[in-house]
Parts: C-alpha cells; sequence; structure tokens
C-alpha cells in the first residue's frame, strides 16, 4: 500500500498544533479542542491494509496455524527483525504474526511503513491501525535512533500479518491514561486490541493483538482485557489473541508504588522474585487479566512456557528519577541488584476453540544489541 501524502501532511499540521500544549486539560480547554478532535480522531481511526505483491504460498502444515507474537520496540532494528521472521529457524514457518509497537512514518524507525514493508518481505496480507500520534521522535534511545530526521506520519501502533487473506478487521478502544501519555510522553490516542478475520481455507478463525498499558495498576489493565473479551463474547470461531501484556505484577503511578516495587526486585530471595515475575497469573500479586480470560474460557498454559520475555532496563523508568532513583543512589548495588532480577514475562499467548497447543519463547533475539527490548514468542495452534 502507498503513502497517503495527504495523511502525512495532515499528521504533521496535528502533531504541531499538539506541542503548543503542554498538558492534556490544556488541549481540552482550548479553544482549538473543537477543530482538531474529529482531526484526531480521523487519523487515528485510520486502518492500513496491505496485500503482497508474491505471496506466500501455501502452509507448511495445512492442520496447524504456527503463530508469532513479538513486541518490535518501533522497528528500530528494521533489518534484524525482518531477516528474524524470514530465516530463524523458530520463526520462518509461521502463518500468523501478531505485532506490538508498530512504526508508521516514525523517524527513529526509518520513517518507514514497518507493518506494509514486513508484509511484503513475508509474502503476507496485512492489517495495521494506529495506538497514538507521536509529537516527538521518542524516548529513551530513540532520538539516537532518529539521528537528525523529522517524523512523517508519526504514528505507533499494532499489526496481524497473515499468510491467507484477511477479511473483516476492527478496532476496539480500551480505557486508557490519556493523561500520563500526553503530559508524560508526548503521545496522543489510546490503547487498542486489533481484531481481524483470517480467511483460512481450512477454516477461518480470528486473530486479535493488543497492547496493555503499563503505567498503572493491575485492575487497570484487567478492566482494559475485560473491554477485549466481552466484544469477543458472541464471537462462536476459534481465536488467537497475544499481546504484550505488561504482566509485571506491580502497581505504579501513586507516589510508594516504586517503594515497593524496588523491595521485591531487591529483598525478596531469588527464587521468590523468579516466581512472580515469570508466572504473574498465579499468587496473591497475580495479573486479574489472566482472571478476566479464564471467565471468558480463554487457555493460554501450554501456549507459553514461562520464560523471560524483557529483561527490564531500570534507568527507562520514569520512577528511577523519583523515590527508587534516589533510594538505589544511597543504598550500595539495590538499583543493579534489582536490574539483574528484573526478568519479566510479559508477552502471551491465549486461546480459545482449538484442539491443542504448545508454545516457546525465541531467545538470542532480545536485549540492547538484538532486534527488539522483547524476545519473540510462538505458539502452534490446531
Amino acid at each position: 500500500m502507498s503513502r497517503d501524502p495527504a495523511l502525512i501532511s495532515e499528521c504533521a499540521a496535528l502533531a504541531e498544533a499538539l506541542r503548543g500544549f503542554p498538558t492534556l486539560a490544556r488541549l481540552h480547554h482550548s479553544p482549538r479542542w473543537t477543530e482538531l478532535a474529529p482531526r484526531l480522531a480521523r487519523v487515528l481511526a485510520t486502518v492500513r491494509r496491505h496485500t503482497p505483491r508474491l505471496p506466500a504460498g501455501d502452509a507448511p502444515d495445512p492442520a496447524r496455524v504456527m503463530a508469532v507474537h513479538w513486541n518490535i520496540e518501533h522497528g528500530n532494528r528494521y533489518a534484524q527483525i525482518a531477516a528474524a521472521l524470514n530465516d530463524h529457524p523458530q520463526l520462518q514457518a509461521a502463518d500468523l504474526v501478531l505485532l506490538n509497537e508498530v512504526d508508521l512514518g516514525m523517524a527513529r524507525s526509518g520513517n518507514r511503513d514497518v507493518a506494509g514493508d514486513l508484509a511484503q518481505v513475508l509474502g503476507f496480507h496485512g492489517a495495521w491501525a494506529p495506538l497514538f500520534l507521536e509529537t516527538t521522535t521518542g524516548r529513551d534511545d530513540d532520538p539516537a535512533a532518529a539521528g537528525q530526521r523529522g517524523n512523517q506520519e508519526a504514528l505507533f501502533g499494532l499489526a496481524i500479518l497473515a499468510r491467507w487473506p484477511i477479511g473483516e478487521v476492527r478496532v476496539i478502544e480500551l480505557p486508557s491514561p490519556a493523561r500520563f501519555q500526553y503530559d508524560a510522553e508526548g503521545m496522543y490516542g489510546r490503547y487498542i486490541a486489533l481484531v481481524a478475520m483470517i480467511e483460512r481455507p481450512i477454516e477461518p478463525f480470528v486473530a486479535v493483538t493488543t497492547h496493555l498499558e503499563v503505567h498503572r495498576t493491575r485492575a487497570h489493565r484487567a478492566a482494559q482485557m475485560s473491554v477485549i473479551t466481552q466484544a469477543l463474547v458472541r464471537e462462536g470461531r476459534p481465536v488467537i489473541l497475544a499481546g504484550d501484556f505488561n504482566s509485571h505484577t506491580f502497581d505504579r503511578g501513586r507516589w510508594w508504588d516504586p517503594l515497593l516495587g524496588g523491595a521485591v526486585l531487591a529483598g525478596w530471595s531469588e527464587d521468590a522474585v523468579r516466581e512472580r515475575l515469570l508466572n504473574p497469573d498465579r499468587g496473591s500479586a497475580r495479573e486479574r487479566s489472566f482472571d478476566v480470560l479464564r471467565a471468558a474460557r480463554f487457555e493460554w498454559h501450554a501456549l507459553n512456557d514461562r520464560r523471560p520475555t524483557l529483561r527490564l532496563r531500570l534507568q527507562r523508568l520514569p520512577e528511577t528519577r523519583g523515590p527508587l532513583g534516589w533510594l538505589g543512589a544511597r543504598v550500595g548495588g539495590l538499583m543493579a541488584r534489582a536490574e539483574r532480577r528484573a526478568q519479566l514475562r510479559l508477552d502471551w499467548f491465549a486461546g480459545r476453540g482449538w484442539r491443542q497447543g504448545r508454545g516457546a519463547t525465541v531467545a538470542g533475539l532480545d536485549g540492547p544489541d538484538g532486534a527488539s527490548d522483547h524476545a519473540p514468542i510462538v505458539a502452534e495452534f490446531r
């Protein structure tokens, strides 16, 4: 799908307008809001579809669906991501690729249409939808990756790529921490789930990708998952759901939360920390998102091997500039100890309506020098 000059122009104009309002409250109370609101809504309603020039061909095993989920950290290291999806022995047989953090026209990822380019590389059909319009070149390592380039569309979203044609596509808007995203990170938008009908010849199925929020409490993430499952309650076809659930098991957003989190990471025994972080669906500190999935008859146990998918870099957390950072600077080795232990299972598959499935985490592609900060995961559905 070719790029739309009108969309690029509109996104640039909106990003420039938003930079004039340092807080979401100021934006909402501005005389310009009545004019900007419908324009922003139209941009965020954009769904881009991709049809391969050279289709990938028949599935290696028609009786199964081999699925990959990957938070690709915007596509900043696009060449490594494309090579892995094409050539890695655990990824190259995929029939379905569900992606989080997928840029369209962000300088940090080369101003690519990341989803469209990957769809053509794989010979897959694709659908992409935005979560946020960015007003900056990003955070953490992003400005360095952007160099001196400016953004084009400046959009950041989710994507579904499939060997088979994609039928109906819809976007489910989720309750979101809009004020934090805007005031602290310069992003206007909301979290979503992207739902697509995959026209598999043997049996069509529904694919869902989502990225739950990370800045608030476990209850907020459970509320987001509840909206997704309610939207699927009448769906009788098999469903594959995957995403970065941000299942770190900690609450955030209140002044005492980083102190409690730091105490767990640095003070608990190694075994206790590992049990909590790699099994966030269990125990008193569990993520209630999994309770929501269970109530909606989703299964995830066989589809996930409970290995870490993200090794946290604490300097990326805003809290390290607050109480946790203050304490870490005064207690020798506290931050290093906490970071060493912060190996998180954030990425998950869940399924409904399948006879069997199994999953694994793909090692060697994540980390500061890897293709993304997250490891991809794979699962087989039959």
